[in-house]
């Protein structure tokens, strides 16, 4: 026999929470017990009619009434000087009618506690909030009639995937000094994320960790703010639409997404780029994944040289290496430069250009595919010492480098165990082996190492 105390999705006291078709009812577990046989075969609501309330408004405190009670599409729901559980929370949405009032918060939801408390009683313990569906259009209105950050929360994790839940996020009281471990949204949809964007100042998400957006949850970024002393260790961004970064490349002046130990950008991801060169932004390496010309032809486009910030690690791949063509690299003090290109059209932008390639001060460059032809246009700082300059690839790669007239190719300075690029090549580059002093040394030819670099 079906057991419905145990079919409720949450409890309060020796009340139970039944979600129906029409709402949501608040029954005791006497009564469920009391009509465990009738119900099975009329159905919850027709079972109960008799003892059954139907409130235009409701109040929802601790002291839940004694009577049965069904809280539906027409039912305005008070939270006020209250916590719940964020299962309650959910439910409430989608089915009634909520009016978020002072001092209300939501916490996790424990199967077999109280899901209800007073707000002084409230537990602080971090939650995760998740959701990987659609919600109704009742959930949406409620959402939008919230005042922002009018929920209290203490939140570990956020992972709002292909939802309009994400809508949510600036009606969240999420304090500054609150770190969120992970922060995962993705939207298939434009409207999952349309009520974010319509914010005109950044709202508050705390300290964060990890950050992955996707899809037009990408937008978001430029709409959330994490305290000024926090360092996020990773920030994903994928988009694999053009109209996926619209709202970000709409915004008139850079934003800042603050200190960032890896920052990663795939596919139309990457033009999002242009809008973080804030002076105050800084990230320890910045990886850019482009496979189609698509993903750059706006970068490409601008006129205007930009700059990404400080960072210390760059990595461009695939058709990324052409994004290189409108960094102020002098200006990022860049110490270390990655480039691989696996096709020859991934490099023809930085092959076209007319004017020389100014990497400033770069202390390590590695380079490798098809991607070694971007020498040909690289200008090197006259004050700078490279540490290591690394060429790899196959015969076919280097055929631009080999069309070059001898000692052509201007690289500087170069630490005397840095240089590692095959032997052919070396007639092609004009450059001066220092020591660890910075004092010039003749070069030694090293037998095979032409062997070791032509992979």
């Amino acid at each position: 026999m079906f057991d419905l105390v145990h079919g409720s999705f949450a409890k309060h006291g020796d009340r139970c929470f039944l979600e129906e078709k029409r709402g949501v009812l608040i029954i005791s577990e006497a009564l469920l017990e009391k009509k465990r046989d009738d119900i099975p075969k009329k159905g919850v609501l027709s079972a109960l009619v008799p003892h059954l309330q139907r409130p235009d408004r409701f109040s929802l405190t601790c002291d839940l009434p004694n009577e049965t009670v069904l809280l539906a599409d027409q039912t305005t729901v008070t939270l006020s000087n209250i916590e719940i559980s964020v299962k309650l929370f959910f439910v409430l949405l989608e089915k009634t009618r909520v009016t978020a009032g002072g001092a209300f918060s939501i916490t996790e939801h424990i199967y077999k506690e109280d899901c209800i408390r007073e707000h002084g009683m409230a537990r602080e313990a971090p939650f995760w909030l998740e959701r990987h569906r659609a919600v109704s259009s009742l959930a949406l209105e409620n959402i939008e009639r919230m005042a922002l950050s009018s929920i209290g929360c203490s939140l570990k994790k956020i992972d709002l995937s292909d939802t309009g839940l994400i809508n949510i996020l600036p009606k969240l009281g999420i304090n500054e000094d609150s770190e969120v471990k992970d922060l995962r949204l993705s939207a298939d949809k434009e409207a999952h994320v349309a009520a974010v964007l319509e914010h005109e100042k950044p709202f508050c998400v705390g300290r964060v960790k990890r950050m992955w957006l996707k899809g037009y949850a990408v937008g978001v970024l430029a709409k959330l703010r994490v305290h000024k002393d926090c360092e996020v260790e990773s920030l994903d961004l994928v988009a694999s639409e053009k109209t996926h970064v619209t709202a970000v490349l709409e915004q008139e002046k850079p934003f800042c997404v603050g200190r960032v130990k890896n920052m990663r950008l795939w596919d139309y991801a990457v033009c999002v780029v242009t809008k973080t060169g804030h002076e105050d932004c800084e990230v320890e390496y910045l990886r850019m994944f482009a496979n189609k010309e698509a993903h750059v032809a706006g970068i490409l486009k601008q006129e205007k040289h930009f700059c990404v910030g400080r960072v210390k690690e760059m990595w461009l791949e695939e058709y990324a290496v052409g994004v290189i063509t409108k960094m102020s690299l002098k200006d990022c003090g860049v110490e270390d430069l990655r480039l691989y290109a696996s096709e020859e059209p991934h490099v023809a932008a930085v092959l076209a250009q007319e004017n020389p390639l100014s990497v400033g001060g770069v202390k390590r460059v590695n380079i490798w595919g098809y991607a070694v032809s971007v020498i040909t246009k690289m200008t090197i700082h006259e004050d700078n010492t490279m540490e290591s300059f690394v060429l790899r690839g196959q015969e076919d790669h280097f055929s631009k480098i080999l069309g070059e007239k001898d000692r052509s190719i201007d690289l500087g300075r170069i630490r005397t165990d840095g240089l590692r690029v095959p032997e052919r090549i070396k007639r092609k580059l004009r450059y001066t082996l220092v020591d660890g002093e910075g004092k010039e040394v003749l070069e030694e030819e090293e037998p095979g190492q032409r062997g070791n670099l032509l992979e």
